[in-house]
């Protein structure tokens, strides 16, 4: 795939207030590749740098923002919440279905090369379980837009320091840093993800030239996160 240098490409992100797409941001930021990093989130942050474009949205109509970012070279969806936290199923399914695949349509709209957006272990479009059901299907639809590249991550259990509490997730944290050194072969790629390697793994998809499909499950992303 051919497009701009490096430097001075143009970055959308969408779920920067999350736990990855805080860590996210701050990479693309810093790494001096981007001459504008565009934030689309439902609050202002309030996020200040010299390539930083914060753009409060309205993700039930993100075509709204398309004249405010122009092209765009990589695109990054860290979109998600919980069924608990968004109330039920159908408004779970809205955020981790219907804005992520209305978020790549914008950026397929706006010429991005790449998407590359977050996932979960175990997503399939035919499984019994609600949760990795909606995945799979996100994953499906994403695919089915024909995008010139995506790159999707299946993390297991993610840390990292969530500004809100999970007791859920805090839990299954603390017990799965205790058993993921007994966590080989098959096992291994069960073992937690820290945000930051998903961040960084995020940043490296988009690095050198891709095209079609790519999925990493949990091993590959602790893999393409260690430094070169």
């Amino acid at each position: 795939m051919t497009g701009r240098p490096r430097r001075g490409r143009v970055a959308l992100v969408a779920g920067a207030t999350g736990l990855v797409g805080r860590k996210l941001a701050g990479r693309l930021v810093a790494c001096g590749d981007y001459a504008a990093v565009h934030l689309l989130n439902r609050r202002i942050t309030g996020a200040v740098s010299a390539v930083t474009r914060e753009h409060q949205v309205d993700f039930e109509d993100l075509d709204a923002v398309a004249p405010l970012v122009g092209a765009v070279d990589d695109a990054f969806c860290c979109l998600g919440t919980t069924i608990g936290k968004a109330g039920s199923k159908p408004a779970f399914r809205r955020v981790d279905h219907d804005y992520v695949v209305a978020f790549g349509r914008l950026a397929q709209s706006l010429g991005a090369r790449v998407l590359v957006m977050v996932s979960s272990m175990g997503a399939n479009r035919d499984s019994r379980n609600f949760y990795l059901r909606v995945k799979g299907e996100t994953e499906r639809d994403l695919q089915a837009l024909g995008l010139p590249a995506l790159v999707i991550l299946r993390p297991s259990l993610l840390t990292g320091d969530r500004q809100e509490f999970r007791p859920a997730e805090r839990i299954g944290g603390v017990l799965m840093s205790v058993l993921s050194p007994l966590m080989l072969g098959p096992l291994d790629r069960m073992r937690p993800v820290s945000d930051d390697q998903v961040a960084c793994a995020m940043h490296r998809a988009v690095q050198g030239q891709i095209s079609g499909l790519r999925i990493l499950e949990s091993d590959d992303i602790r893999a393409t996160a260690v430094p070169a």
